[in-house]
């Protein structure tokens, strides 16, 4: 897998950092509007090639893997851009601002025969693996509760009268699309969609959610995904049933050790050798391109498509919309 970049945040230098762990994966090229800043990034990781042009990245046939950490907004179309250039491609979350884009994006995958999938760390995790797999010793399950609240820098300048990206309606930001989605995604992984949500978001003078809950409604039980920007928490995961809880420590992103309890007694897990959420996802999906696994890469598009959805409805169920993308 050899890479080019989008972006240049702190999410493409924690990519990066553990890219560089694992055979077989090598960022070749590194793309950036400003030469000073894609350069930075470049000489930190050893890479040589820095573009200001994006055709010039997509054009370049040294580079078969395209990372895209842009502002939400634009992700739709630079994956667009990049699968009609004949490259695969690792968009971060979230995947895209509506269903319909990542539908499109889904068929256009397929048609051209490329791998696209979502860089949300939660579903490539091996703690999250063994979550799922216990659920049956709990029992029915009767209520779920997941926490992710974690203070933004970004919040002070929001205050201050500034709208950094993460909170600017038009590049689909706000706490749901960037830290609430987490909770959204271990939730569905685990049970699948919801009968239906609805979303209490707290919301800025601009529109944008800085925190809010999302309230999920199943048959059996009812599930609260709290997420917020604006304050921190203790993070973590509870599934309670009736027979037994199952904690997750750490938010949903990283899935920390697990610990289940039943009358049976107390038994704790934890599989992830304190690695970061990024090297087992960089992983999963180097193995899974290695065994050309398509099969698999559409399973895990279609959650894509579905947590999208929803996302979509719970946005809308709370009035925020995002400008020039509703």
């Amino acid at each position: 897998m050899r890479i080019g970049t989008i972006g240049t945040g702190a999410i493409v230098s924690s990519i990066l950092t553990e890219a560089a762990k694992i055979e077989g994966l090598h960022c070749e090229a590194v793309y950036s509007r400003r030469e000073e800043t894609g350069r930075a990034l470049a000489d930190r990781f050893g890479v040589h090639k820095v573009y200001t042009v994006l055709d010039d990245l997509l054009a370049d046939p040294a580079v078969d893997w395209v990372y895209i950490a842009s502002p939400n907004s634009l992700h739709p179309e630079q994956a667009r851009r990049a699968l009609l250039a004949g490259k695969h491609v690792l968009c971060e979350k979230p995947f895209a601002p509506t269903r319909a884009q990542a539908e499109a994006l889904a068929a256009l995958a397929q048609e051209k025969g490329l791998f696209l999938l979502e860089g949300i760390t939660t579903l490539f995790l091996p703690n999250f693996e063994w979550l799922r797999a216990q659920l049956p010793a709990i029992g029915p399950v009767r209520q779920v509760s997941c926490t992710f609240c974690q203070y933004s820098r970004k919040y002070d300048a929001l205050l201050a009268g500034e709208t950094p990206n993460v909170f600017h309606p038009a590049f689909a930001g706000g706490a749901l699309m960037d830290i609430n989605l987490y909770n959204l995604y271990l939730v569905y992984g685990l049970f699948g969609a919801p009968a239906q949500l609805t979303y209490h978001a707290r919301r800025h003078p601009n529109g944008i959610d800085t925190g809010g809950i999302l309230v999920l409604e199943y048959p059996d039980f009812l599930c609260q995904c709290t997420g917020a920007k604006d304050c921190q928490a203790e993070n973590g995961v509870q599934i309670i049933g009736e027979r037994g809880t199952l904690q997750v420590e750490g938010p949903a992103s990283i899935c920390g050790r697990i610990r289940l309890t039943t009358a049976a007694g107390e038994q704790s897990y934890d599989a992830q050798d304190g690695q970061p959420p990024w090297f087992h996802e960089l992983c999963a999906i180097r193995d899974l391109v290695r065994a050309e696994d398509h099969a698999a890469c559409r399973r895990r598009l279609q959650a894509t498509v579905e947590v999208a959805g929803l996302l979509e409805q719970a946005r809308r169920s709370a009035g925020i919309v995002f400008p020039g993308i509703d």
